[in-house]
């Protein structure tokens, strides 16, 4: 019901804080009338890895440097290489069991406590929590994701339309043309 103003300071420079301001309309007694005045608001701002890997990778594109890796892909690149390690130890526990069980291997039981404190330990996946949480990460991955591809191309469509312009520019055409694109 209380609307909101925002305010965006552009000429701040280079400083750690978004030059932005957010106001609330509050409705006060001055001076016996009734009056609405903006009352700055306290703001913070949130992300989730989802978030930053898409804007790492839209700065990258913006700033014309798409063949050289950013530090969110290299990120990317040691957590999959870890959880491919991870995935082969549980494999090799998983038919370490197997063979036991078939009386493949004598059972030794140190190695069998061991496997069940680390089963233990490993957090339960509660599929009214996890699939809901889980499929809003896919999607925002997917949202940034798409952003970038959208980025991308609408400066491959400002660099054809520059050159366009150039080309027929020089041509003598492009008086006619101009009017069409800028």
């Amino acid at each position: 019901e209380s609307p909101l103003f925002l305010q965006l300071s552009p000429g701040g420079g280079n400083c750690t804080e978004l030059p932005l301001y957010l106001y609330e309309s509050v409705i006060d007694m001055v001076e016996g009338q009734a009056r609405i005045l903006f009352v700055k608001l306290p703001y913070t701002l949130s992300t989730e890895e989802a978030e930053r890997i898409g804007l790492d990778h839209v700065a990258r594109i913006s700033a014309g440097n798409e063949s050289t890796s950013s530090k969110t892909a290299d990120q990317l690149s040691a957590q999959h290489s870890a959880i491919k390690m991870l995935a082969g130890r549980v494999k090799l526990i998983q038919e370490y069991v197997k063979a036991v069980e078939k009386g493949e291997l004598p059972m030794n039981h140190e190695i069998m406590r061991q496997i069940r404190a680390l089963a233990y330990r490993l957090p339960v996946l509660e599929s009214e929590r996890f699939q809901p949480e889980f499929y809003t990460q896919c999607n925002d991955v997917a949202l940034m994701t798409l952003l970038g591809t959208v980025m991308k191309s609408a400066n491959n469509l400002n660099q054809f339309v520059n050159k366009f312009n150039l080309v027929y520019q020089r041509q003598g055409i492009g008086r006619r043309m101009r009017g069409l694109l800028f």
